[in-house]
């Protein structure tokens, strides 16, 4: 199953892509959060890129409680699966950041590239961290 993920933020939108065979997510881009103009891009998106499914990154704090902008998110992801008619998923997206960021650096990306990078590194770190959960459940790839 084709995932895009989606890291939401109120300012900006990190996208990532899986491959078919839920083995690999790598970032796409990162968008301005422009209203209902950004659901009809990401629904445009969808439907060129073939995804199958969407998941949406729910911010928490660290003791697990949703952030005040989770149900923000929340509320995007669900009118983007209205609109596009995929199913959707979401998963916390604590320290998905932090990981991207450290990634980033590792990879020799430099300082002043990684912040443009950064949203959509966190996407497909958030979407590789959801299948391979799903992998270690045994979740076949039409299961959310």
């Amino acid at each position: 199953m084709r995932w895009m993920a989606l890291d939401h933020g109120t300012k900006k939108l990190g996208i990532a892509f899986s491959d078919e065979l839920e083995i690999l997510a790598s970032p796409y881009a990162v968008w301005p959060m422009e209203g209902e103009a950004t659901l009809a891009r990401l629904a445009t998106l969808a439907r060129v890129e073939g995804a199958q499914a969407l998941l949406v990154g729910l911010p928490r704090h660290k003791d697990g409680a949703e952030s005040a902008t989770a149900p923000l998110a929340r509320a995007f992801g669900e009118a983007l699966a209205e609109r596009t008619g995929l199913p959707l998923g979401f998963a916390e997206e604590h320290l998905s950041t932090a990981e991207a960021h450290r990634l980033l650096a590792e990879r020799g990306v430099k300082p002043a590239d990684r912040k443009a990078k950064l949203d959509a590194a966190a996407a497909a770190v958030l979407l590789q961290a959801w299948m391979e959960e799903r992998r270690a459940k045994g979740l076949p790839a039409a299961q959310l």
